[in-house]
């Protein structure tokens, strides 16, 4: 906004030597009105620079690689006041940051989160004379999403099999049925109305689930930014695999907090737990391999090229 003000210093000062070249009341009141002018425009946006609100803006998920730019976005119910703002990106996993200004491309060469907030954000009044500085801001956060990188897993599925079976909390579909004697309080529409005919009592068609025992994915959250890419794209194609086969399993993760672990057993729990790790330091050292789990089946994810 220096231009702004630069042309209102040379329409003052051309205005003061019109009026002492020209003193007559036309050359007054140009005069008189240049300087209010500011004050005026300053009561005029005064509301609108106290009550605006402004956060970075971008889509919330990026593919990896491809072209996103950063936008300024402001909440106001007035007619927006002048802005101006940088900011700042910080990437959670590796600690990395840059200062990028409004329509500038954020960086997506890798994949993780990206946490942004608004560095040194300044309201300005409808001349763009006077500034201040916003008080009601916001941060965001976008990821930029991994590729899903294909890699073999065991096609054998009979070590997956349940170890038991379990009522199925809630009722609902089952492959698995258990048929027992109707208790009261039992759905009623779970009742095997054909079979209750023939015993002469009420018997129920309960769904069960299977209950498996531990099934870890592990990784280790270092890395460069290409190991990581791997790492990432191999877990998520991975764990949406076991989801369509049905099979839950937990993520396990050593990072800068210590070793984390997330549950997983649908695509919004996978993506939850993607999300986490974005935004989580990566380990300085040790390997999660250090560590032993009791675990009917493992699979570590590193970011080797070769790895299988």
């Amino acid at each position: 906004m220096a231009g702004r003000r630069i042309l209102y210093g040379l329409a003052l000062t051309g205005s003061l030597i019109f009026y002492g070249a020209y003193q007559e009341w036309f050359s007054w009141i140009l005069l008189l009105t240049l300087l209010m002018f500011p004050w005026v425009s300053l009561f005029l946006s005064l509301g609108a620079m106290i009550r605006i609100k402004l956060e970075p803006s971008a889509a919330p998920q990026i593919p990896v690689g491809s072209k996103e730019n950063i936008q300024l976005k402001a909440y106001s119910k007035d007619p927006q006041p002048p802005l101006k703002s940088k900011i700042c990106i910080t990437k959670p996993i590796t600690g990395e940051k840059w200062i990028l200004k409004p329509g500038e491309s954020l960086p997506t060469d890798h994949c993780g989160g990206l946490s942004a907030q608004l560095y040194k954000p300044r309201v300005f009044d409808y001349l763009g004379l006077f500034r201040f500085r916003v008080r009601k801001t916001s941060s965001r956060i976008f990821l930029v999403w991994p590729e899903s990188l294909n890699m073999e897993v065991p096609p054998d599925l009979t070590q997956y099999l349940a170890r038991s079976w379990r009522p199925k909390p809630g009722g609902g579909y089952a492959e698995n049925h258990e048929i027992r004697q109707y208790h009261p309080g039992d759905n009623l529409n779970q009742i095997h109305w054909k079979l209750s005919a023939k015993v002469g009592d009420l018997m129920l068609r309960e769904p069960m689930e299977p209950e498996r025992g531990l099934m870890p994915l592990t990784m280790d959250l270092c890395g460069t930014p290409g190991e990581l890419d791997i790492k990432f794209g191999r877990l998520l194609w991975l764990s949406s695999w076991l989801l369509e086969h049905s099979i839950s399993f937990e993520v396990r993760a050593l990072t800068g907090n210590g070793i984390e672990s997330w549950s997983v057993t649908d695509e919004w729990s996978l993506q939850k737990c993607i999300e986490a790790l974005f935004c989580t330091p990566y380990a300085k050292e040790g390997s999660i391999l250090d560590r032993s789990f009791i675990a009917v089946w493992q699979h570590h994810i590193g970011g080797e090229p070769d790895e299988k």
